[in-house]
């Protein structure tokens, strides 16, 4: 298992807090990359959000639910995810919120709760997920043809050694995939923001899993003026992860999903999801 450093998140929003047990359960996890937290990072710009985002009306809305203004050095964003914003902190700490508030993540308690602070049930998440389905990016994630049509969306992070052995169990099937490139680390996000702004985004990702990791790629060259938007695709891994962040995460265009990567049983379920012919739309 890799992590990286964890920083507390103590006051840092309104009825904001971390359990330790919830950080113990995390941080159990023997199939994934687990990314409790992220170092501070300057702040990078979204691909365009393609929905109507109002960041004056969603502050306004979080104000009023809250009972108090934001601190200052506290911003609001839209994120990727139609109705849904990130309320964002100078030290890179992030909570969301939808715009009605029945959705929150890190406010009232760690990770998504629903009716003022209840964690929601098995089935509330799993109705919740097939929601989000349909509105994942997939047009500012790398997609990475191979011989099938496009079966998930992968969550993944080049220095992540469990989604090395997807990428690998990928290329054997031929099974296309669309890449959401994080980092565990600061050389992982570098080589994840090298290939997403690379001229070739997919060759990129797949040279990142076979080149030295400090040895920059130069497979493909970057497109003049990529800024890679790395607040965005991290909140895609808390929203697929259900508010923890663990590589690889795995998503069907159903909505079903696989945290971590173990060989045998993802192998199957990837060759089932297959032959049920579910696919995302292609590029």
């Amino acid at each position: 298992m890799s992590r990286i450093r964890l920083r507390t998140p103590a006051g840092a929003f309104p009825g904001a807090f971390l359990h330790r047990a919830f950080l113990r359960a995390a941080l159990a996890a023997a199939l994934a990359c687990v990314v409790p937290a992220l170092s501070a990072a300057p702040a990078s710009p979204a691909p365009g959000v393609d929905w109507n985002a109002d960041v004056v009306a969603a502050q306004a809305a979080f104000e009023k639910a809250t009972g108090a203004p934001l601190r200052p050095g506290f911003r609001v964003e839209p994120t990727l995810f139609p109705h849904y914003y990130a309320l964002r902190n100078a030290s890179g700490q992030s909570a969301y919120f939808r715009d009605d508030l029945r959705w929150t993540a890190n406010v009232r308690s760690a990770g998504w709760s629903i009716d003022e602070g209840r964690r929601p049930s098995a089935a509330e998440f799993a109705q919740w997920q097939r929601s989000l389905a349909g509105s994942i990016p997939t047009g500012s994630a790398i997609p990475v043809r191979r011989e099938t049509r496009f079966l998930a969306v992968v969550w993944s992070a080049p220095d992540c050694p469990f989604c090395r052995r997807l990428e690998q169990f990928l290329d054997d099937e031929g099974i296309s995939v669309y890449v959401v490139p994080v980092g565990l680390s600061e050389q992982g996000f570098a080589r994840a923001a090298r290939a997403w702004c690379s001229e070739d985004p997919a060759a990129a990702w797949r040279a990142a899993f076979a080149v030295d990791a400090a040895r920059p790629s130069t497979a493909t060259r970057e497109r003049s003026g990529c800024s890679y938007p790395r607040n965005a695709f991290v909140d895609v891994g808390f929203f697929l992860g259900r508010g923890r962040l663990a590589t690889p995460i795995i998503v069907f265009a159903d909505g079903s999903s696989i945290s971590g990567w173990d060989g045998e049983r993802g192998a199957a379920r990837m060759r089932e999801m297959l032959g049920r012919g579910v696919f995302f739309a292609s590029p």
